[in-house]
């Protein structure tokens, strides 16, 4: 043990010196000499973000979340899913809330890759029609499931 920790002082304080020496030859360099200017652009009104995606985020999650606890209430109750493609999940509560965040994690993953690459109408639109319709879902459940 005590060998290695001795080759490897041995190997890195020649090499950290070395370096040291080259960073103060480079201080400060002569008239003339290359140099590397990183400049970081202004944010421009193209690339904030409008202060509306934030909440739709977190709108679609809340209403994703409403319609898994009503529909597995309503099934609960002796309800049925009218919805066939996840119909047979509604019995299966981890099935079913797993499905819900996969299809809101996606939904939102699209919308920032489509703002990502500059289609920001498009990103924008994909949120709200997807908040819509979880809205609208949500709404007929709230109807449907009513405490006793």
């Amino acid at each position: 043990m005590i060998r290695t920790i001795a080759l490897t002082l041995t190997l890195l304080v020649p090499a950290s010196s070395l370096y040291a020496a080259d960073e103060k030859k480079d201080e400060h360099p002569a008239d003339g000499a290359p140099r590397i200017v990183i400049t970081i652009p202004d944010q421009t009104p193209a690339t904030v973000r409008p202060a509306s995606l934030l909440p739709m985020y977190v709108g679609l999650t809340g209403l994703q979340a409403y319609d898994g606890y009503s529909t597995l209430r309503g099934v609960g109750r002796g309800g049925s899913e009218q919805n066939p493609l996840v119909g047979g999940l509604a019995k299966q509560p981890a099935a079913f809330l797993t499905l819900k965040a996969v299809s809101t994690l996606t939904t939102i993953y699209a919308a920032e890759q489509l703002w990502r690459q500059h289609h920001k109408t498009q990103a924008i639109a994909t949120l709200l029609v997807a908040n819509v319709t979880m809205g609208i879902v949500a709404a007929r459940n709230a109807s449907k499931v009513q405490p006793r």
